[in-house]
């Protein structure tokens, strides 16, 4: 019952020095692994075993708050042209091939601009 007081007051008091989930976790994990390792064991394995459960939870703790702080996807969709086949009335092979050129090229200039949106959306919250 002291362990866990100890742990839960040491956790409340590091919790202002956390500055974000990855940290945080880490702390969590090394915690609560060091409180289940120290169950194990005697003498000299108890330490091993409380060693052990430390690393191997603020591992986990670490991945679990890594993940916490990805920022969410956003995908941006772009309206389609109206006719994919805008090109397709044109009878002049090299005229309809610079046509179909030109699409592409805009269709690749707005999806860079969906690009730079959304890096700068998530990156800098510039919405």
């Amino acid at each position: 019952m002291k362990k866990l007081l100890v742990v839960a007051v040491s956790a409340i008091v590091l919790s202002g020095c956390i500055t974000s989930n990855q940290q945080g976790g880490t702390l969590i994990g090394a915690g609560v692994g060091g409180l289940l390792g120290s169950q194990i064991g005697n003498g000299t394995g108890k330490l091993v075993a409380t060693g052990l459960g430390v690393l191997a939870g603020a591992m986990a703790g670490q991945a679990v708050g890594q993940h916490m702080d990805r920022p969410p996807t956003i995908i941006y969709r772009e309206s389609a042209p109206q006719s994919n086949n805008q090109c397709s009335d044109i009878e002049n092979d090299g005229v309809r091939s610079s046509c179909e050129r030109g699409l592409a090229d805009r269709r690749r200039e707005l999806q860079k601009q969906s690009e730079q949106r959304a890096y700068q959306c998530s990156r800098h919250g510039k919405c």
